[in-house]
């Protein structure tokens, strides 16, 4: 059924039809005549349009019609009362004024008003980690009442279009000049996906100023675009980077030492086939602790926490293990009797394999917490700790009862991964090509893991005259890290006085393996008895203090330089990984539309805040 609709528009020069037919009369009641057409009085053309909208049948009267649009205006303002309210006087908000200000709002230059912003963006936002929307939340907002009356809030517009992005800026040019000013240094590269597979990358770069602190600064945290594992533009940029790294002859790679040691723990636990049956008890009540009321309260009573294992951290298994066999046996017992589980009890028996567990894993533990630890060189701890692997595993294998063949797994892994290194130490190891692990093997070769612990005060020699080694093996090995180090000093002597031919010839990270040319044209030097001095010198202070040579730097001037390089290059990727921890907590399930520039900048404003 048609009708006819009238709707006054413009001093009622439009009518108005309405075009929807009987045959469609279910969809019109539907959509409520959505589309219609207006016939104007004055020119007779047709104008479409939307019913109950007039903004096309103005805009034709301006248009076409300009007197007649006048006279209507004047027409429509002659007739409202002088009395009548509009709507405007109906949705107008009276403001308010706080009940106890002390004056006028702080203007946006006042010292005031800039310290409380900055205090808000970088203690709040980026060192708390907290969103930046709470700049909008009503109890912030009266927070920040509280702190100052005349404080005018910051909008999370600002902060995210102005403010962000030039704090941003100004750590890239602390970070430029934090990396133009360094002596040696060091890199991390890592990979990382969010929560929403977005990928990243990120480099680190590791020094040691003057009072031996790593300073661990996020170089680059971008991200890529990747079906796999990173675009060609990702490739290229890391292409570049590391040609450019590696065009200095004293520049390579070294793997992560945490890694391999997880690695080489991992394939060892291969080996637990005698005592499957005590860890599956360990791993029932550590999930029992953490599922079942009655336990955890029992155990909370103790004062006991049992962690849970994590499957791709070895350690965590051994931290479980550790937890569990501390507590006092007749407590465990009870407890697990007294909540019906009497089945998980342990045994003597079960005590003394899980001792022979803990014994055999104890340095592995060790050395993998030692050598993550911040703030402190960890390149130092990688031979020493290797050694000490080494000879307590061949102890343990004639000690052991019930876990020897975790053992034996334990030192053939060891082996197969840090051979190369021990072979350096002049071990003879029994190790065909087959069972060396190439990806690791040829690595630990580097000399760099005989250096670093001499100039490490707490090491030196020490860790050499300490071990199982033979007499004969301990004086060759001492003789040549003596030797290598004389050499070393003297390349670095000899690069340090030749000029600089590139932009990037500071970016080291370990010293060239074959030296022995130069060594040779420059063994006449008149210099060298005084670095024989200074070497010897060194080794008869007494002082055992990791921070000797530096803090020390006048008395020891060439091997300070040595051990600066040195010392800065990390033993693992921590440094990286520790990036990626701040990424992580600040794009937390609640802020996952997090933006990738904004996750971007707020994780090297939190990594490199000492550079604003």
């Amino acid at each position: 059924m048609s009708s006819d609709l009238t709707e006054t528009s413009s001093a009622s020069s439009i009518v108005i039809s309405d075009t929807t037919s009987s045959d469609n009369a279910d969809l019109a009641t539907k959509y409520v005549a959505k589309t219609v057409q207006a016939t104007c009085k004055i020119c007779k053309s047709t104008i479409r349009g939307t019913k109950g909208v007039t903004s096309n049948y103005n805009r034709h009267i301006k248009e076409f019609h300009k007197s007649q649009y006048e006279l209507w205006q004047q027409q429509l303002q002659f007739n409202i009362s002088p009395g009548q309210k509009k709507i405007t006087d109906t949705l107008t908000v009276q403001k308010v004024k706080p009940a106890s200000t002390s004056g006028a709002m702080y203007l946006s230059n006042h010292p005031r008003q800039v310290e409380l912003e900055k205090s808000i963006t970088e203690d709040i936002i980026i060192e708390l980690g907290l969103p930046i929307s709470i700049v909008e939340r009503s109890g912030f907002i009266k927070f920040m009442f509280n702190v100052d009356p005349r404080f005018k809030m910051i909008s999370r517009r600002t902060l995210n279009r102005t403010t962000l992005p030039n704090l941003y800026s100004k750590m890239l040019d602390g970070l430029k000049s934090f990396c133009s000013m360094a002596t040696f240094m060091s890199l991390t590269l890592d990979l990382w996906t969010d929560r929403r597979q977005r990928a990243f990358f990120a480099l680190t770069d590791n020094q040691l100023n003057s009072d031996w602190n790593s300073d661990d600064e996020q170089i680059e945290s971008n991200d890529i675009t990747s079906e796999n594992n990173t675009s060609i533009e990702a490739q290229d940029i890391l292409k570049q980077l590391f040609d450019t790294i590696s065009s200095e002859n004293e520049s390579f790679r070294l793997p992560c030492y945490a890694h391999t040691l997880q690695l080489t723990v991992k394939d060892g636990l291969k080996g637990l086939t005698g005592i499957q049956s005590s860890l599956e008890k360990i791993s029932k009540i550590a999930k029992l602790s953490h599922s079942s009321t009655l336990v955890s309260e029992r155990f909370e009573k103790i004062q006991i926490c049992i962690p849970k294992a994590n499957i791709t951290r070895w350690n965590s298994q051994y931290e479980t293990v550790v937890t569990v066999t501390s507590i006092q046996p007749s407590d465990l017992n009870e407890i697990l009797i007294q909540t019906q589980h009497r089945d998980l009890c342990l045994k003597p028996l079960d005590y003394q394999m899980l001792s022979e567990f803990v014994s055999l894993l104890a340095l592995f533990a060790e050395a993998t917490i030692a050598t993550q630890a911040q703030n402190i060189p960890s390149i130092s701890i990688v031979a020493p700790s290797i050694l000490a692997i080494y000879h307590d595993l061949l102890l343990e294998q004639s000690n052991t009862k019930y876990a020897s063949s975790l053992c034996e797994c334990l030192l053939e892994s060891l082996l197969s991964r840090f051979g190369g290194l021990l072979e350096q130490m002049l071990i003879d190891i029994n190790i065909t090509e087959k069972n060396k692990n190439k990806r690791f093997y040829d690595l630990y070769k580097d000399l760099i893991y005989l250096l670093a612990p001499f100039l490490d005060g707490h090491f030196r020699l020490r860790w050499i005259s300490s071990s199982l080694l033979s007499e004969q093996v301990q004086e060759e090995l001492s003789n040549k890290i003596q030797q290598l180090v004389f050499e070393q000093c003297i390349l670095l002597k000899h690069v340090n006085g030749l000029p600089a031919t590139s932009a990037n010839d500071n970016i080291v990270t370990s010293p060239p393996i074959q030296t022995q040319p130069l060594f040779n044209s420059t063994a006449s030097s008149p210099s060298t008895p005084k670095r024989k001095n200074e070497i010897s010198k060194y080794l008869k202070d007494n002082d055992m203090d990791s921070m000797l040579l530096l803090n020390s730097s006048n008395n020891y001037p060439t091997l300070s330089k040595l051990a600066l390089k040195i010392l800065s290059i990390p033993a693992t990727s921590g440094p990286v990984e520790r990036v990626f921890s701040q990424s992580g907590f600040l794009f937390r399930q609640h802020r996952a539309s997090m933006t990738r520039t904004t996750l971007q900048q707020l994780t090297m404003l939190k990594c490199n805040r000492d550079l604003l």
